[in-house]
C-alpha cells in the first residue's frame, strides 16, 4: 500500500506467515468491528489451509493420500480453484509440489526460518530426493456430491499462496459490507471499490533487490532499498507479486527459494527477481505471477501478453518490462498519487 495523506482506518496483524493489513473507508466504530471479523476470517482459514499445522484439515488430507476424504466447503473450494488455475497455466503453476519444497529446505514457516539461531544456513540438512508427480494434478479425483477428494498415493498439496489470495478476496467481500476497502496480504493486494473521489486505491509495488546475507535474527538486511517498481490505482481487482529476493534461504551453503519448477522439482532457475500480475481474481493473479517468474523475462513476458494478463517483470539487472494490459492501471505523474 502506498503511503498516502488520506487517513483511512487501518489495521495490521500477522497471519499465514506474513503481515496482513486492512484499509476501510468507514467510521472508526464500524471499522473496528469489520477488522475484527476479517482478522478472525484469516485465523480460521489458516487453521484449515496451513501445511505447517499438523492438525489442519489440509494436513489431514495430505496424510490420507490414496484414500477418499470428505472435506469442508472451504478446502473443497480452494483445491478446486487451485486445480482450475493449474489447468489454465498448463501445469506450470502446480500445488502438488510439497515434497519438492521440503526437499529444498522449506520445512517450517518462513517466520521460524528467519528466527533460527543459525540464520545464515537455517535450512542446512541432508536433502532427500523429491518425488515429483509430473502432471499428477490431473489424477486428483473429485466427488462433488460428497465434497470428497482422493489424492494419488504419495501426493501432498501446498496451498499457501493460493490460500492467502483466496482469503484476502474473501476478506474484501466481508469488509465491503461497510465501505470501500483494501487488503494487503504480504504484498498480495486485493481491492474492493475505489475510495470516494479517487480512481482506485493508490498502491505501489516495491522494486526487488537481493542482499548477500540476512541481518539480525535472519531478517533480510535492508540497505537502501530501490525506488518503487510501479504505482497504480487498484479497484475491484487483485495484484500479486512473486519474487525470489526475500523468501529464500541457504541449504548446505547454497541459496534456495520457494518457487519450484514442476518440470524439474527444483527451485526455478530464472533471470527474474519478481513478477507482479493484476487480475480480477486473486488466485489467478497469484498463479500467473509464479508462472511468469518461472519462465523468465522473455518467455514470461510473452506468455502474459499471449493471455492478455496485466503484469510487470523485473530482473537482477534492473530491467523492467510491462505488458500492454497493465498500462491503463498505472498512476500518472500528475501529483495526485
Amino acid at each position: 500500500m502506498h503511503e498516502d495523506v488520506i487517513a483511512w482506518p487501518t489495521h495490521s496483524f500477522r497471519a499465514m506467515g506474513c503481515q496482513i493489513s486492512f484499509w476501510l473507508e468507514a467510521n472508526a466504530d464500524d471499522a473496528t468491528n469489520a477488522f475484527a471479523q476479517a482478522q478472525a476470517l484469516f485465523a480460521a482459514n489458516e487453521r484449515t489451509l496451513s501445511r505447517f499445522d499438523a492438525s489442519s484439515e489440509l494436513s489431514a488430507l495430505n496424510s490420507r493420500a490414496g484414500q477418499w476424504t470428505v472435506v469442508s466447503p472451504l478446502l473443497w473450494d480452494v483445491v478446486n480453484q487451485a486445480l482450475d488455475v493449474t489447468a489454465r497455466t498448463g501445469g506450470l503453476f502446480d500445488p502438488t509440489l510439497l515434497d519438492a519444497l521440503e526437499a529444498a529446505g522449506y520445512t517450517r514457516s518462513f517466520d521460524l526460518m528467519l528466527a533460527d539461531v543459525n540464520p545464515i544456513d537455517a535450512a542446512t540438512c541432508k536433502p532427500q530426493p523429491a518425488h515429483v508427480h509430473h502432471n499428477g494434478w490431473t489424477r486428483i479425483e473429485l466427488d462433488q456430491a460428497r465434497t470428497a477428494l482422493r489424492l494419488p498415493p504419495g501426493m501432498r498439496l501446498d496451498l499457501g499462496g493460493i490460500g492467502k489470495g483466496y482469503t484476502a478476496q474473501q476478506a474484501v467481500r466481508l469488509l465491503s459490507q461497510w465501505g470501500p476497502c483494501l487488503v494487503d496480504a504480504g504484498g498480495d493486494v486485493v481491492a474492493g471499490a475505489a475510495p470516494h473521489g479517487l480512481p482506485g486505491w493508490p498502491v505501489a509495488v516495491a522494486a526487488p533487490f537481493l542482499v548477500d546475507e540476512p541481518g539480525q535474527n535472519g531478517t533480510p538486511a535492508h540497505a537502501d532499498a530501490p525506488d518503487d517498481l510501479l504505482q497504480l490505482w487498484l479497484a475491484d481487482a487483485a495484484l500479486a507479486t512473486s519474487g525470489i529476493d526475500y523468501r529464500r534461504w541457504r541449504q548446505n551453503g547454497r541459496w534456495r527459494h520457494h518457487l519450484i519448477d514442476p518440470r524439474t522439482g527444483e527451485p526455478a532457475v530464472t533471470d527474474l527477481l519478481s513478477a507482479s500480475v493484476l487480475h480480477r481474481r486473486a488466485v489467478c493473479a497469484e498463479a500467473w505471477a509464479k508462472v511468469a517468474l518461472l519462465l523468465g523475462m522473455q518467455a514470461g513476458f510473452a506468455r502474459l501478453a499471449e493471455v492478455h494478463v496485466a503484469g510487470a517483470l523485473a530482473d537482477a539487472d534492473g530491467q523492467v518490462r510491462m505488458t500492454p494490459a497493465l498500462t491503463d492501471f498505472l498512476a500518472q505523474d500528475d501529483g495526485q498519487f
